[in-house]
């Protein structure tokens, strides 16, 4: 679906394993060091929370029974789990970096599973090469594209408008400097036509009215009516400008480094809006690109290499799902195009091949990684509820003694536990869930977009999947310990003692 380095002309690029590794331990050691600040920093709460439970159990101590009794239970509760204060801020920070990454996890499997998953609705569809990576369709195509849709789809699926739904993108990868070429003077430009952006055909990149704002959108708007003024008028994204170091009203000359002896004189005119998923790239109109090749066969007395293959992605936005699947049929048929032979699918079909590399990957996380970080979680509850209760040993052969059942010692254990697991769950998926949402406010707030927090979304089930969690591994981690101490046994305790 995208460009790879070699069509870009940036080279072949690949990067050893070892690299990776080291790229992903870093990145890992990052996050955790992260999840451990935070998990730090929420302490005081976590103790707070917890000292304002205990006050309110107090009132309810000397309530008739069976209510005060309970509470006088719960008491000792709080008052194990504050025996030892630096082994239970110990066992809450561990569940809470465990909880913080998990979540993390799946957060992002979500993501890429709905951006897998067919929406109902509007379907944003690509036709591609069917056999050729990366894709090169000749221009002719989207003129036969938008005859079949005009002419050949029945009368309940054709579109009304079908310039406003179809839109053409062609890669011209290259550099500012063709002597000294680095990643600070590269850049990607898509040839396209501006009143696609002004159609919301860019939406999935983030180009639409209702992810940048009116004001943002308006301001877009704006900037594409000054960009049809003139065919080399440009738009870039913020980050590459700060990257390549240029800035709004610069003229650069840009190299084509795919298509080869094609170079572009152009004016940035505008910036497309921070946050959005072209910040790194630029757009030029396609017409620009039409008249380089135009030129190029008027000056060499042939057409260039790529004149004929100088269009890799057609989108088409359709109704619905019925009409997408009845261009598709006629599209995909091999009689319809057949050199090169294309292939039509939907937006979320073309993310599933685009990662269909990375499959195996996305299954160990899911099947291997996350259950590991709830065993880890189970086995750090296990160990800590465990010392716990060997400190206590005699301790609760007097509380047997003093006439508690076993069931009481046992869910006294279990409640220490359960307490800890939920508020390590709970605080954790919480930072997930609403840092970003905060980061995003302040940075709106101050006219700012940061890419990767705009991006940056936490499905809502994980605000009540984090406590649940808590408790559940609580139970589980807590239940071999627990049943340990309600069998035992008092004459063997004491026996010892003496």
């Amino acid at each position: 679906m995208f460009p790879s380095p070699e069509q870009l002309g940036q080279g072949t690029v690949e990067p050893s394993l070892m690299v990776l590794a080291v790229y992903a331990v870093f990145f890992l050691l990052l996050l955790i060091a992260v999840a451990t600040f935070l998990a730090v920093i929420s302490l005081p709460l976590f103790f707070g929370a917890m000292g304002l439970m205990e006050l309110s159990l107090r009132g309810f101590q000397n309530s008739p029974d069976p209510i005060g009794k309970y509470a006088k239970l719960a008491s000792l509760v709080f008052r194990s789990l504050r025996r030892n204060l630096l082994r239970t801020a110990l066992t809450y920070i561990a569940l809470f970096v465990l909880t913080f990454m998990l979540t993390l996890i799946y957060s992002t499997l979500t993501t890429i599973q709905t951006l897998m998953t067919d929406k109902e609705g509007a379907q944003m569809t690509l036709v591609t090469e069917k056999f050729g990576i990366p894709s090169m369709l000749p221009p002719g195509y989207l003129s036969q594209i938008k005859g079949i849709m005009k002419e050949k789809m029945s009368s309940q699926n054709r579109l009304q408008d079908v310039d406003k739904n179809v839109m053409t993108w062609s890669f011209i990868g290259g550099t500012l400097n063709l002597e000294k070429r680095t990643p600070e003077n590269n850049l990607v430009m898509f040839a396209l036509d501006p009143d696609a952006v002004a159609n919301e055909m860019m939406g999935e990149q983030g180009l639409k009215r209702e992810e940048v704002g009116d004001k943002e959108w308006q301001d877009l708007l704006a900037v594409l009516e000054i960009v049809k003024q003139d065919k080399r008028n440009v738009v870039i994204g913020q980050d590459r400008l700060n990257t390549i170091g240029k800035k709004v009203g610069d003229e650069i000359t840009f190299y084509a480094m795919n298509y080869v002896d094609i170079k572009f004189e152009c004016k940035i005119v505008g910036a497309f809006p921070v946050g959005s998923r072209v910040d790194q790239v630029g757009a030029i109109q396609y017409a620009y690109l039409d008249s380089k090749l135009s030129e190029y066969q008027r000056e060499k007395g042939k057409p260039h290499p790529l004149a004929d293959r100088c269009v890799n992605l057609i989108w088409v936005r359709m109704p619905n799902k019925a009409a997408f699947q009845e261009l598709a049929a006629i599209v995909n048929n091999p009689s319809t195009f057949a050199s090169p032979a294309v292939k039509m699918e939907t937006f979320s079909a073309a993310i599933g091949s685009f990662l269909e590399p990375l499959k195996d990957i996305l299954w160990g996380l899911k099947y291997i990684i996350m259950p590991a970080i709830v065993v880890i979680m189970c086995l750090v509850i296990g160990i800590t509820i465990t010392i716990g209760v060997r400190e206590r040993w005699s301790e609760m052969a007097v509380m047997k003694v003093l006439g508690f059942q076993p069931w009481q010692i046992m869910s006294m254990i279990v409640s220490e536990a359960m307490l800890i697991g939920t508020f390590g769950g709970m605080l954790s998926t919480w930072a997930v869930y609403f840092l970003p949402k905060i980061a995003r406010a302040i940075t709106h707030s101050m006219g700012k977009r940061i890419a990767f927090i705009e991006n940056f979304k936490s499905p809502d089930e994980i605000l009540y999947y984090g406590p649940m969690l808590g408790i559940t591994v609580g139970i589980l981690g807590s239940l071999l310990p627990a049943w340990n101490a309600r069998k035992v046994k008092v004459s063997e305790v004491f026996s010892k003692v003496a």
